[in-house]
């Protein structure tokens, strides 16, 4: 191993970096816990209960529309009241926990009846109503929950944590730290250029040793620390938090993955091209001479959009963007991979110069 990565691992452990980032990790932790617990959310029957209200409304000002005819007005009278037995129906269900099950008919029923109204009412009608993709939306979300055997009552009360982390590393907090660190590692490195000089270290080996201690420090331990932060809610709330949904919008469509495929996804996905990033940030910092305007930069690229495609396809900055443009992960990885070999080449023709 080399001289200064042992010096630099020391010099870590010297300024607490072992113990203030998990410290860190959990008071974002605790944070988002809070936020979700003490702000809380209307109950499901409080939900119901604003629905049988709008649906109110309409009715009201259906009744008053004097351009309908009485043979529509009958059709949607008879649709309305479906629309609220849809509605009671599901009420019902919300006073058992779990049956879930149950309400995968009453949704394809009320998504049917939606369409109906939509089809004949004022397009003002739209805000009121439910709109057909929510419904086939949350529709996918009951399968997968049936499919789980997690009751909708229980991903509704403790689904939020998760869905936060999820979004948080899929946008790129980890690979932001991941960047800085590595920048600051740099700015030691410059400082020690007069050790550097009477330390024998090949180029390759120097490439690969820093390469691998950032990626281990930098980003392995921290991502670590966040799924540790996961199980640790999941066992104070007694449910396997890794079986929750957690969701995507790619062209248009919502897709659900477990939790643990997201909070894999959005670790594994930067990892595949972490190389690239570190000798991006090298490169970039020899150029800049300051972390945090070089770690922007990179963060700015990697969501800018070339041709209606992320750049994150490019430089794995982020999940998220990737999935929503509809840019396939493998293309994703191929590309990064790619994207790292060439800086590697550059790197390395740069130090035998």
């Amino acid at each position: 191993m080399s001289r200064l990565v042992q010096l630099d691992r020391m010099h870590l452990k010297k300024r607490g970096f072992f113990y203030k980032i998990p410290l860190l990790i959990l008071v974002v932790a605790t944070l988002v816990i809070g936020y979700h617990h003490v702000t809380g959310k209307p109950t499901l029957r409080d939900v119901i209960e604003r629905q049988f209200s709008q649906i109110d409304d309409l009715k009201e000002s259906f009744e008053n529309q004097m351009t309908i005819d009485e043979n529509t007005k009958k059709e949607m009278d008879t649709t309305f009241q479906a629309l609220y037995q849809t509605y009671a129906q599901e009420n019902g269900i919300y006073t058992v926990k779990g049956k879930t099950e149950r309400l995968i008919p009453i949704y394809e029923k009320r998504l049917e009846l939606v369409g109906s109204l939509l089809r004949r009412a004022p397009k003002e009608w739209a805000d009121s109503l439910e709109s057909p993709m929510q419904i086939k939306a949350k529709l996918q979300l009951f399968h997968y929950l049936v499919g789980k055997e997690i009751s909708y009552q229980t991903y509704y009360q403790y689904g939020d944590f998760i869905k936060t982390i999820f979004q948080l590393l899929g946008h790129g907090i980890l690979v932001f730290f991941f960047l800085v660190q590595v920048g600051e590692y740099l700015e030691r490195k410059q400082r020690h250029r007069t050790l550097l000089e009477i330390v024998p270290l090949s180029n390759k080996e120097e490439l690969l040793t820093e390469t691998l201690y950032s990626l281990k420090y930098f980003y392995a331990f921290s991502s670590l620390l966040v799924i540790v932060s996961v199980v640790g809610y999941g066992i104070i709330i007694h449910e396997n938090v890794f079986l929750f949904p957690v969701s995507y919008v790619s062209n248009g469509e919502t897709i659900f993955i477990s939790a643990i495929q997201g909070i894999l996804l959005a670790i594994g996905y930067p990892l595949l091209a972490i190389v690239g990033l570190f000798i991006a940030q090298m490169l970039l910092f020899s150029l800049i001479k300051d972390t945090m305007v070089s770690t922007i930069v990179l963060f700015i690229l990697g969501c800018l959009g070339i041709g209606g495609y992320s750049l994150g396809a490019i430089l794995p900055i982020s999940l998220l963007p990737a999935l929503q443009q509809g840019v396939p992960l493998v293309i994703g990885a191929l590309v990064g991979i790619a994207f790292s070999t060439i800086f590697i080449g550059l790197r390395l023709r740069n130090i035998r110069k």
